[in-house]
């Protein structure tokens, strides 16, 4: 578990408590999970660290993972107008009605989760690869029928998220009015950072942006959303539990993948998702399995 001061080195939380002879959770899912009492006390640890104490390591010393490696639950809403409307003149039809009623979305695989600098697999199945620019946030507290207006208490903190998508089998999945499921499932990115809500809010506007070799494909901001994540995570808990370590994704903005675009990744390219104040994510494209 690592603690940022946006420097050039991160603190080794673990570290720090052993020297200080005291406890600490184990890793980030241990923190998530843990009681609000264990979070603020970690938190003081965290501060009390003197910037030449141990546990501060250099960041080209450190190998991140996923923030949330196996969460609970991994869900993935359509939560952006732009990108919406853009499907919807693909297929030649308005916007649905019930888009604006409820907000929406698609369970993933939480088991085919990986972290920065991991290459993003190839399956055989497809030959149009996507990538997708999300914010998603990881919920700490479990609850039930969560009012909208109390829902942000609940959420542990946001990190960048790269849904990746099998366009071609998405385009057949969803023309049987089922899924998408392999279109999915075979991996999403994470990371790097997990930050806490007292320290950045979605609802402000973040410039997101996608680069794939160095040259800018996509920019949008965190907020052209129509749905907040307050309220897709009160229409999870509608009737059905919240778990720590659920997974929201908020769905990408308009042109904030290949697929809006009509450009599609070939293997070996580097793909970078950066969002303002939560950092960058890079990922390889692989090649076809």
């Amino acid at each position: 578990m690592l603690a940022y001061d946006e420097t050039d080195r991160v603190l080794d939380v673990g570290a720090w408590a052993r020297s200080r002879h005291a406890e600490t959770p184990v890793d980030l899912v241990d923190l998530v999970e843990a009681s609000p009492a264990t979070q603020e006390r970690v938190t003081d640890l965290v501060r009390s660290a003197p910037e030449d104490g141990t546990g501060w390591v250099r960041l080209e010393e450190v190998t991140f993972l996923a923030p949330v490696r196996t969460p609970n639950s991994l869900r993935d809403f359509l939560a952006f107008r732009d990108h919406v409307e853009r499907g919807a003149a693909r297929r030649g039809s308005p916007v649905p009605e019930a888009w604006d009623r409820i907000p929406v979305y698609y369970k993933g695989n939480r088991r085919s989760i990986i972290g920065p600098g991991e290459t993003a697999p190839w399956p055989s199945y497809t030959d149009k690869l996507d990538y997708e620019c999300e914010v998603a946030a990881v919920v700490g507290r479990g609850g039930r029928d969560v009012p909208a207006d109390e829902a942000d208490a609940y959420v542990f903190g946001y990190t960048i998220m790269n849904d990746w998508s099998a366009r071609d089998v998405q385009k057949d999945e969803m023309a049987c009015w089922l899924g998408p499921a392999k279109a999915k499932d075979f991996a999403t990115t994470l990371g790097p950072w997990l930050v806490t809500p007292d320290e950045w809010s979605p609802e402000d506007p973040h410039e997101m942006t996608v680069t794939v070799d160095g040259e800018v494909w996509s920019r949008g901001t965190t907020s052209g959303r129509r749905w907040s994540f307050a309220e897709m995570l009160a229409w999870v808990s509608r009737d059905e539990d919240l778990w720590p370590t659920d997974v929201l994704g908020s769905g990408t903005f308009g042109g904030g993948c290949g697929l809006d675009l009509d450009r599609w990744l070939v293997h070996g390219q580097t793909v970078t998702l950066t969002v303002e104040g939560l950092g960058s994510l890079t990922s390889t494209v692989g090649t076809k399995a």
